[in-house]
């Protein structure tokens, strides 16, 4: 199923929120999918969480820039927690 606009709005009737996992860059630590971010910041009528591809703060930044805040974030692979470099301490500081 393809992520647009008109799929969040059908599906979201069935959910509270989502989270959208950025396949082809899951797991990377190498960027994220900015069109993908900016599709989900468009969409205003549930929560959504995108994940994939952050591998430092310069992602984290372009992130929040580019999903206007609107769109919350999960770091996996980079959090020091399974042997990346962004510490959960620093990613708790800049979050909040």
């Amino acid at each position: 199923v393809p992520v647009t606009l008109e799929t969040l709005r059908e599906l979201g009737g069935y959910c509270s929120e989502y989270l959208v996992h950025a396949v082809d860059a899951e797991g990377k630590a190498r960027g994220i999918e900015t069109e993908l971010v900016k599709l989900l910041a468009e969409y205003a009528e549930r929560p959504v969480t995108y994940a994939g591809g952050v591998g430092n703060f310069q992602d984290l930044k372009e992130l929040k820039e580019h999903g206007c805040g609107r769109v919350d974030v999960t770091v996996g692979s980079a959090l020091d927690l399974f042997g990346g470099p962004l510490l959960f301490t620093e990613i708790l500081s800049f979050c909040s």
